[in-house]
């Protein structure tokens, strides 16, 4: 008996489509199936593919070329590391930033030079990070967004920073 699948026409197609991707049944560079083809295959509307193919660019997984295709860039797998690398970066960065406001103007040297060493430290991570994603990128025949890293804001505005770099 064949497992019905529940929720919204959109989400499942996504999943169909990430399933495909994580198997390796499409792989990192390859074009998806044209959005008419999709319609096809699955029965759905053009709405659905659009809202489907939405939230596999969100998760970073495909991108599209205008007047060409949809192309997948990464799998499930490589996008959710590199998610979680960015998360675990910005975090980093954000009590940094805390420990810093912290800081009485007398405080002692050493306290400032453990901070002068973690801010070495995350710097060389960051380095680290933008190249592997630099090279993702190039993998999947795309330029580099340098100035698509979003970084928590922490002047309370609401707005966010910027990465800085390249």
């Amino acid at each position: 008996m064949a497992e019905v699948q529940e929720g919204p026409a959109y989400k499942r197609l996504a999943d169909e489509l990430r399933s495909q991707i994580a198997s390796g049944k499409l792989q990192v560079g390859a074009a998806l199936p044209s959005a008419s083809q999709l319609v096809k295959a699955h029965r759905v509307s053009t709405t659905v593919v659009r809202d489907a193919l939405r939230i596999l660019r969100d998760e970073g997984l495909v991108y599209g070329q205008p007047g060409k295709a949809v192309y997948v860039r990464a799998t499930p797998e490589e996008s959710a590391s590199e998610r979680l690398t960015l998360d675990e970066l910005t975090d980093g960065f954000q009590r940094l930033h805390e420990r810093l406001d912290e800081l009485e103007p007398d405080t002692g040297r050493a306290a400032l030079e453990e901070l002068r060493a973690e801010i070495v430290d995350l710097r060389r991570s960051v380095a680290i990070l933008q190249a592997q994603l630099i090279e993702l990128y190039g993998r999947v025949g795309q330029q580099y967004p340098r100035d698509k890293a979003p970084l928590k804001s922490d002047d309370g505005s609401g707005n966010p920073r910027r990465a800085v770099g390249g």
